[in-house]
């Protein structure tokens, strides 16, 4: 039986690094899936993953417990990646763009009809275009809810903000996510 997020705090606590490795076997992936679908970038998405964990780890004697460990994980690593969004305005330079087109040949070679796998993957793109041409706030939520499947409640403890105020937020970038897919899909 796996030990529950607060015993393992605890045992992080006291010393016992295994413990902290149990939780990073335990929330590294969905760390960065969401930095990476933020970010767009595997190497980027690895950084900010890396030093969430750096970042947690030293905060945990002062963790109070008001959320999950993961939803705390999944703020901290928000806010590292709203960080690199502003130093790169600061610097003027653009947003990092996925790596979709890195995977083509391999999404070819796996399929036995390469129609499909181009068709496929023309859609993976609109997708990714779409959600990268959202203002950085409406990705965060659909990343959150679409693709993370959090609850509101969760989410709105990772934004600081109401539950209410998620449900509203989430309708607007959807909307707009919507919007930009279609006209994607057009062109």
């Amino acid at each position: 039986m796996q030990p529950s997020d607060r015993e393992l705090i605890a045992r992080i606590r006291a010393g016992d690094m295994e413990a902290f490795g149990q939780v990073y076997e335990r929330y590294a992936q969905p760390v960065y899936r969401f930095a990476y679908h933020l970010l767009g970038n595997a190497d980027e998405a690895d950084d900010v993953k890396q030093d969430a964990f750096v970042r947690v780890y030293h905060a945990l004697p002062g963790f109070r417990g008001e959320c999950t460990l993961l939803t705390w994980l999944l703020k901290v690593t928000a806010n590292l990646c709203r960080d690199r969004f502003k130093s790169q305005q600061r610097r003027g330079e653009t947003e990092l763009l996925p790596d979709i087109a890195t995977r083509l040949p391999d999404a070819m070679r796996c399929s036995t009809d390469p129609l499909a796998a181009l068709e496929k993957n023309f859609l993976s793109s609109v997708v990714h275009r779409a959600l990268r041409g959202l203002p950085v706030q409406q990705r965060e939520l659909i990343i959150l809810r679409d693709l993370e499947e959090l609850s509101y409640q969760q989410i709105a403890e990772i934004l600081g903000c109401s539950v209410a105020s998620v449900k509203l937020r989430l309708f607007r970038a959807r909307r707009a996510f919507k919007e930009r897919v279609e006209s994607l899909m057009k062109q």
